[in-house]
């Protein structure tokens, strides 16, 4: 966890900060360490949720979760990942004026709108792409 961290730049505070889960960043570093500070130095291991909202914000995926034993938060890693992705829209036109021709059709009243796209035949599509 602590090397997935500092390759992505963050300090224990800044990486706590990005999880959903209340967490601080001394106790990111108590989780890191596998202790508390406290003496005697007490061990200290990370719920499954608190862990796999970690491993999320620093890249690490499921499967190095399960390598360390931690089937549990490998599980929640996954449906977090699962989550995340059903909420990505898709891919947009790059290009804005591609955007600005999506907008025009769509506003389009639909039987004109039908007609525009019928009439591109593909000579036409050709002169579009040869500009």
């Amino acid at each position: 966890m602590r090397l997935a961290r500092l390759a992505r730049g963050l300090s224990p505070e800044a990486a706590a900060a990005r999880t959903p889960v209340r967490l601080g960043g001394g106790r990111w570093r108590h989780i890191e360490q596998g202790y508390t500070r406290r003496v005697p130095f007490t061990p200290t291991a990370a719920p499954a949720k608190t862990l796999a909202h970690m491993a999320n914000v620093v890249g690490v995926r499921p499967e190095q979760l399960d390598d360390a034993g931690r089937g549990d938060a490998a599980e929640i890693l996954r449906e977090i990942k699962r989550q995340e992705a059903a909420e990505q829209p898709g891919p947009g036109p790059a290009d804005p004026r591609v955007q600005m021709a999506l907008d025009i059709l769509t506003d389009l009243p639909p039987r004109v709108r039908e007609e525009v796209l019928r009439r591109l035949s593909p000579e036409d599509r050709k002169r579009i792409d040869e500009g």
